[in-house]
């Protein structure tokens, strides 16, 4: 049985203050002001939820001997440390050692399907062996895209437009995007909304410890 170790969440919050570009206008008698751009908070994102997200670490260093792979010394150190780090920064961190494939794929399908919408964020780090595209439990090897695809727009809505970051050892597809339409309300005094489309995989950033085919 795999171990699980949850930390606790914190009401602590990253500076929810939004990003404003702004140019300088030059009226009559030389005053100069600020003119914010329209579409500038559309180049950051809001962090100010009441939950900073959630954490998955999934931790494999043992496998078993059909995989031909050895064991992973070091690797506790490092999701020791990853658990340090996100929990210091307000998020809940949950770490699953020794997954098999079905174990990693089940629990992040879980969470995929989780209400986030209290939520700033996603993070999952997947500390296991890896192939291009591939990622290792320690019973066999899955496609790195079917974790990954779980959480796009399209599927995870209640994460769409926020960050997703995933830490991981292999490479990533280069599937065609289809888009997911989304609504943005004007938080001003009269209500307006504007819908538009993003890509199902925006707002995903991908961090690898080594380059292709290594």
């Amino acid at each position: 049985m795999a171990d699980t170790q949850n930390g606790a969440h914190t009401e602590d919050h990253t500076d929810a203050g939004p990003y404003i570009s702004s140019k300088n206008v030059n009226l009559k008698g030389g005053a100069v002001i600020e003119q914010a751009s329209k579409f500038s908070h559309r180049f950051t994102y809001k962090m100010d939820y009441p939950e900073m997200g959630l954490c998955v670490i999934i931790n494999n260093k043992n496998f078993h001997p059909s995989t031909r792979m050895g064991m992973r010394n070091g690797t506790d150190l490092d999701a020791n440390r990853l658990y340090n780090t996100f929990k210091s920064l307000g998020y809940k961190v949950d770490v699953y050692n020794d997954q098999k494939c079905a174990d990693i794929y089940g629990r992040l399908k879980k969470v995929s399907e989780d209400d986030h919408s209290k939520r700033s964020s996603f993070v999952c780090a997947l500390l296991s062996h890896g192939e291009d595209g591939k990622l290792y439990g320690v019973d066999d090897y899955l496609p790195i895209k079917n974790l990954t695809n779980l959480f796009r727009g399209d599927r995870c809505k209640t994460l769409v437009g926020k960050p997703k970051l995933f830490f991981i050892q292999a490479c990533r597809g280069t599937d065609l995007d289809p888009g997911v339409e989304t609504v943005e309300s004007d938080s001003g005094g009269e209500r307006s909304e504007e819908i538009y489309r993003i890509p199902v995989e925006a707002d995903f950033l991908y961090a690898y410890s080594t380059v292709p085919g290594i």
